[in-house]
């Protein structure tokens, strides 16, 4: 007898963002199924290319149709998650059964909970991600821009400023639901494989990610300042200030990049490392690639615009 959703491990939502393998990313929900996982695909897509979805996709999961458009997946995944868990990853997230095993366990005692993504391949951009990985991690254990996590769904009803609407909308959901008072937990030594995106794709996201550090105003600021004060040093004291003042920076990210290896080396390989004071560079120019985007209007994002309520949510998956 097939068991109910309810009585399964956890929830596992997905939302499709992107031009997918649909049979390759079935193949991965299918091995979350078996580790007892109620796994829901959220499908923004129009009509048609949702029902052609849907032959590959309703034999691994429940397959829900969402609104096209910013859709918030903290409401959306407590609306149609059918457990107490819930985890929550982007489409190229891929869980082992030991890492759900460990995720659901700190569950039982946290409120949300972070675990540490690692890219694995390992192409030149995807290098430079990881750099930013290991120099955040050494910096502090909390996952930058985290791309899974997981929350306790009554946990977070309890959370009243989250329902709010208006605003931007903070890609940074984990960030989200502590400045709304979740405790959150960074599960530094909990690691999850992320395959890295086409590099058309990856080029796409660094206006975005740069532009979610506007809520960190000093990080900000670092980055805004970077450039021009390379360019001042070089005018007022010649290349060779300059390229101290490079080298230094350089020096203390790939310092701060070794240091958020330990306790990771298996994940993340030595030369991760050296890719620490290119993610600076690339941060330093993205963020004025975002300042320009939100001065445009083109990055504004209104919360609630794409987001089903319960009743919605319970709609969508029964095909109505």
């Amino acid at each position: 007898m097939r068991r109910a959703a309810t009585d399964r491990k956890c929830s596992y939502i997905i939302l499709l963002d992107r031009a997918h393998d649909l049979r390759e990313l079935a193949r991965y929900l299918t091995t979350l199924g078996v580790a007892d996982c109620d796994v829901a695909i959220l499908d923004p897509s129009p009509r048609p290319v949702f029902e052609r979805n849907a032959s590959t996709l309703r034999w691994v999961g429940r397959h829900l149709h969402v609104p096209a458009g910013p859709v918030d997946l903290v409401r959306c995944a407590t609306a149609v998650a059918a457990c107490e868990k819930v985890i929550v990853a982007s489409e190229d997230v891929r869980y082992t059964p030991e890492a759900i095993v460990r995720l659901c366990a700190l569950l039982d005692v946290h409120e949300v909970v972070e675990p540490q993504d690692y890219l694995d391949p390992l192409p030149w951009w995807g290098g430079i991600d990881a750099g930013g990985i290991l120099l955040h991690r050494g910096i502090e254990p909390q996952p930058e821009h985290g791309v899974t996590f997981g929350f306790r769904r009554g946990a977070v009803r309890s959370l009243r400023s989250l329902s709010a609407a208006g605003g931007p909308l903070d890609h940074d959901q984990a960030h989200r639901l502590a400045s709304c008072g979740a405790e959150v937990y960074a599960a530094a030594d909990v690691f999850v494989r992320r395959e890295p995106r086409a590099f058309g794709e990856w080029l796409a996201q660094r206006p975005r990610l740069a532009g979610n550090d506007f809520t960190f105003p000093v990080k900000t600021a670092f980055f805004l300042a970077l450039l021009p004060l390379l360019l001042l040093l070089a005018v007022a004291g010649g290349l060779q200030l300059a390229s101290g003042y490079a080298g230094v920076i350089s020096f203390a990210a790939v310092g701060l990049a070794v240091r958020g290896r330990l306790g990771a080396a298996a994940f993340f390989p030595l030369r991760a490392c050296l890719f620490a004071p290119l993610w600076v560079l690339e941060r330093s120019v993205s963020v004025y690639w975002a300042l320009l985007r939100r001065i445009s209007g083109a990055d504004v994002e209104t919360a609630g615009t794409a987001i089903p309520d319960r009743a919605r949510g319970q709609r969508a998956a029964s095909g109505e």
